[in-house]
């Protein structure tokens, strides 16, 4: 038995600072792991803890699978409107450092949790506010949409490096770009057409309705 395991000094999102064992430490993540929020240590400070050479490869591996596949299900939860991620500038390097980090790896929770966070990004990223007008809810908006997603996907998974703050600036002001194209192409005249009809539907609808 060892009685003197190496301890790790982790400091919370209040300044408030633990002593914890490498065993403690994932532990502690994996409970954590099981919400989304109010981790006990934020993102950077756990990666912080993990690129230290005494601590454990296989913990830190765990806990990298554990930030990136946390990060992925936030930012699913704002695509479909809810609360987006808050990163402080720390949190989000350190996430690109897990995704970075499992570049190669031959593990297929690590390999499942790059493609799954990669995914939510493009997403992110190739969104736009209802009220703007290059929004469509039509099928071709829809389908540029898709199109877009998939491309990027397959040209940016086999990168081994991202900057995922930059990434997003960037793909997004391409999907911008790729909107305002297609609008000038009249891609979107058939969209606006159906639009015009479901509308002129419904105040009729609302018309025929006796108070």
């Amino acid at each position: 038995m060892r009685f003197f395991q190496k301890q790790y000094r982790i400091v919370n999102h209040y300044g408030a600072t633990y002593l914890f064992t490498a065993k403690q430490l994932y532990d502690q993540v994996m409970a954590d792991s099981i919400y989304d929020y109010n981790w006990i240590v934020p993102a950077h400070e756990l990666v912080r803890i993990c690129k230290e050479p005494t601590f454990p490869k296989k913990y830190a591996l765990a806990i990298k699978i554990a930030i990136l596949n946390c990060s992925a299900r936030i930012e699913h939860r704002a695509n479909f409107g809810f609360d987006g991620p808050i990163h402080i500038p720390e949190d989000y390097e350190a996430i690109s450092f897990c995704y970075n980090s499992l570049y190669g790896i031959d593990n297929e929770d690590a390999q499942s949790a790059r493609k799954t966070y990669l995914n939510e990004i493009i997403s992110s990223a190739s969104s736009v506010p209802v009220s703007s007008p290059l929004y469509y809810p039509g099928s071709t908006f829809q389908k540029i949409k898709e199109n877009f997603i998939k491309s990027k996907f397959e040209e940016y998974i086999s990168q081994e490096k991202i900057d995922f703050k930059q990434l997003e600036k960037k793909l997004n002001n391409e999907f911008i770009d790729i909107l305002i194209s297609s609008k000038a192409n009249g891609e979107f005249s058939e969209d606006e057409k159906k639009a015009k009809e479901l509308l002129q539907e419904l105040f009729q609808g609302l018309n025929k309705v006796d108070y």
